[in-house]
C-alpha cells in the first residue's frame, strides 16, 4: 500500500498519454483527409483533362502529403489538447484527480512530451521533407499536367537558361522588378560557336530592350579572344523577356536548410540583397515550435477555463491560433521588407504566444 501513492501519478499519466495519442492520432487523420480531399476536387478537372491513370493520382496524394500534414500538425495538436483535457473535466475525471491530493499540472508532462515530438516532426517536415516533395511535385504538375517543355534548368548556385542564340547564367532574377542580377549571357552563332560574352552585376528590362549595367563584353574571334571591354552601361536587343525567366525565379519553398543557407551565404558574398531569404530561413526555425507553443496554449485555456461550454473553447482556442498565425505571418512580411531584423520579427510573435501559455498555465486550477 505505501507504494501505490508513488504509482498512481505514473498510472495516470500513461492514462492521459494514451487518450491523448489516440484523439492527437483522429484529429490528425481527420483534418489530413479534409485538406487533401478539398485540393483534389479542386483541381480533379485540370488532372483529367491532363490524362492521367491511377497511378499518377495516387502519386498526386503522396506528394501532397508531407504539406498537408505541415499545415494541419498545429492544429491538430492544439485541438487534440482542448479535447484531451475538455473531455476530462466534462467527465469529471480532472475533478476527481485534484480530490486524491494531485497537482494536475503534473499530468501534463505526458501531452507536453508527445507534443515535443510533434515539433520535430514540424521542424523536419518544414526544413527537408516538404522542400523536396514540393520540388517533386512542381516537376509533376508542371510535366504531366501543364505538359510544358523542360526548358529551363535550375541548380542552388545559379539560374541556367537556354534562349534563342544564347545561353544565361543568373544569379538571382527578381520577376515583379524585371531584373536579372549577376548575369551572364554567352552568345553561339547558328553553328553553336561561342561568339560573345558579356557579364554584368544587373540587367533591367525597360522599354522592350535589356540595359546592362557595371559588366565587360568580349567578342570572340576564331584566332582567339577578342577584346574585352568595359561599361557602366549598354544595351542589348535579346530575344527573351522577361516572362520567359519567370520559371527561374528561385523558389524558396523548394529549398531545403541547408540549400537556403548556402543560397544566404552565396547572396552576401557577391553583395546582393539577402533579407528575404534570411527571414524565410529564421521563419522556418521558428514555425517548427508552432505545435509545443499551441500545446501549452490548449494545456493552458482548458485548465484555467475547464468551466466553459466546450465548443466555445475550442472556438476560442482556434481563434487564439489564427492571431498565433497572423501575428507570424506579420514578422516574417515585416522581415522580408526590411523593417525588422529578420531574427526579432520571426521569433517574437513566438515567443510571446508561449509567454501567453505561460500566464495561462499560471493561473490554471490545480
Amino acid at each position: 500500500m505505501e507504494r501505490l501513492p508513488a504509482r498512481r501519478p505514473r498510472l495516470l499519466e500513461a492514462y492521459v498519454a494514451r487518450e491523448y495519442a489516440q484523439m492527437l492520432a483522429l484529429c490528425l487523420a481527420a483534418l489530413v483527409s479534409v485538406f487533401l480531399v478539398v485540393d483534389f476536387f479542386e483541381k480533379i478537372d485540370r488532372l483529367v483533362r491532363a490524362g492521367l491513370g491511377v497511378w499518377d493520382f495516387g502519386l498526386y496524394g503522396l506528394l501532397k502529403f508531407p504539406f498537408a500534414l505541415e499545415q494541419v500538425l498545429p492544429p491538430a495538436v492544439l485541438v487534440a489538447t482542448l479535447l484531451t483535457f475538455g473531455l476530462m473535466a466534462r467527465f469529471q475525471e480532472t475533478l476527481a484527480m485534484r480530490t486524491a491530493g494531485l497537482d494536475i499540472l503534473a499530468l501534463t508532462r505526458p501531452v507536453l512530451g508527445l507534443a515535443a515530438l510533434t515539433a520535430v516532426l514540424q521542424m523536419a517536415l518544414i526544413l527537408y521533407l516538404v522542400p523536396w516533395s514540393q520540388t517533386h511535385f512542381n516537376e509533376f504538375w508542371e510535366g504531366r499536367v501543364q505538359k510544358n517543355p523542360a526548358r529551363s534548368l535550375l541548380r542552388l548556385e545559379r539560374l541556367w537558361y537556354k534562349g534563342d542564340g544564347a545561353i544565361y547564367n543568373i544569379l538571382v532574377f527578381h520577376k515583379g522588378e524585371r531584373i536579372l542580377e549577376g548575369v551572364t549571357v554567352y552568345f553561339f552563332d547558328p553553328q553553336f560557336r561561342l561568339t560573345r560574352v558579356v557579364t554584368a552585376k544587373r540587367a533591367v528590362f525597360e522599354g522592350g530592350s535589356w540595359h546592362f549595367q557595371e559588366g565587360t563584353s568580349q567578342d570572340l574571334e576564331p584566332q582567339g579572344p577578342g577584346t574585352l571591354e568595359t561599361f557602366g552601361r549598354r544595351t542589348f536587343q535579346l530575344t527573351e523577356k522577361p516572362e520567359d525567366f519567370g520559371a527561374l525565379e528561385k523558389k524558396v519553398g523548394e529549398m531545403d536548410l541547408g540549400e537556403l543557407s548556402r543560397y544566404i551565404a552565396r547572396l552576401e558574398r557577391d553583395g546582393y540583397r539577402s533579407t528575404p531569404y534570411r527571414a524565410e530561413f529564421h521563419s522556418r526555425l521558428s514555425l517548427g515550435l508552432a505545435p509545443l507553443i499551441l500545446a501549452l496554449l490548449g494545456l493552458g485555456l482548458v485548465l484555467r477555463y475547464e468551466s466553459w461550454y466546450l465548443p466555445i473553447l475550442v472556438a476560442l482556442g482556434l481563434s487564439l491560433m489564427f492571431l498565433y498565425w497572423l501575428a507570424a505571418g506579420l514578422g516574417t512580411s515585416l522581415a522580408q521588407a526590411g523593417r525588422l531584423p529578420p531574427l526579432l520579427a520571426t521569433w517574437l510573435p513566438h515567443l510571446s504566444f508561449a509567454l501567453l501559455a505561460g500566464l495561462f498555465l499560471r493561473d490554471a486550477k490545480r
